[in-house]
């Protein structure tokens, strides 16, 4: 076998339950929404909250998965690295995307599971509350399989019925521009508070594109794989280079160990994704911000808060 080629063999099963477990950490979720919360803080400033509802969901996911892949590695936002050696598969954990809107009682609010393959995505699927169907569901998909909601194909490219919209962060304004032909056709702006969410509706074809600043390897991995497995692309800003290149994988060596892990713990950079046609011409368009990164990220995000998990 190609040493960079998936081994699909085995993704049927694994899609199948991450989309199993999703939905019931989303149930979990939905025990504790609108409902007083024990909330404590994290990160440097301790800005960043987390309620005992992220803490089941994550603990069922990460015993489910041991449960049924016992050596697969897993790595989760809040609870670090699992590391397996005998494995090339990593399971990637938000147990709870939209933290803030959680607590708000806004229903903008995901689970996301991504599985990577040597640090390729190989498997994502992501439990919304409210779906483009306004109903709940889990949208996924497998490499080469399509991407779906529940039983649903969904495709990145949509025809909309009036002016289209995409996913832009609250300070883009301040930090670049978008030239040419997308500033010629214009999308309106949006901007839900939750990644995982913000993909999947990219995937559909709600959002045209999405642009995000800096986020983290849990915010993404899932709805990566999706929106490419819709016919869309993603497109990846590295720290050293002046070009968006395509994200084909999260980390260059093909061989999981604990290093390898750590540094895709680490994981984080500019990131647009999108109906095939429209991403290719966003990363083509967008001015205004210079190499290094950091002007960039410091104008998206907080240095404290670069994700809205």
């Amino acid at each position: 076998m190609d040493a960079d080629k998936v081994d699909t063999s085995p993704l049927e099963e694994i899609e199948a339950y991450a989309v199993d477990i999703a939905r019931e950490a989303g149930q979990i979720l939905l025990e504790h929404f609108r409902k007083p919360l024990e909330v404590q803080f994290k990160g440097k400033h301790n800005r960043d909250p987390v309620t005992i509802a992220d803490g089941r969901s994550e603990e069922y996911l990460k015993k489910a998965i041991k449960q049924k892949f016992p050596r697969h590695s897993i790595l989760s936002e809040e609870g670090g690295v699992h590391y397996e050696s005998d494995s090339p598969f990593v399971w990637v954990l938000d147990p709870l995307d939209g933290t803030s809107n959680f607590m708000n009682g806004l229903p903008l609010f995901a689970v996301s599971v991504g599985v990577l393959w040597q640090g390729q995505p190989a498997v994502g699927s992501i439990y919304v509350p409210v779906s483009h169907r306004a109903n709940p569901g889990v949208y996924h998909a497998r490499q080469g399989n399509g991407a779906y909601l529940d039983g649903e194909k969904i495709e990145a490219a949509r025809t909309t019925s009036g002016r289209p919209l995409s996913e832009i962060p609250p300070r883009f304004t301040g930090g670049l521009r978008l030239s040419g032909q997308s500033r010629k056709e214009p999308h309106e702006a949006r901007n839900l508070g939750s990644i995982a969410v913000e993909l999947a509706l990219t995937a559909c074809g709600v959002f045209q594109y999405a642009l995000f600043g800096r986020p983290k390897i849990w915010d993404v991995a899932a709805g990566v794989m999706i929106v490419k497995e819709a016919g869309g692309l993603a497109f990846a800003r590295p720290k050293r280079g002046n070009d968006w290149l395509p994200l084909e994988r999260f980390q260059p060596a093909q061989k999981n160990d604990s290093k390898a892990l750590d540094n895709l713990r680490d994981w984080s950079a500019p990131l647009v994704v999108g109906a095939s046609d429209v991403a290719r011409q966003v990363v083509k368009d967008i001015r205004g911000f210079h190499h290094p990164l950091s002007r960039f990220s410091a104008l998206l995000w907080p240095p404290d808060k670069k994700n809205r998990g």
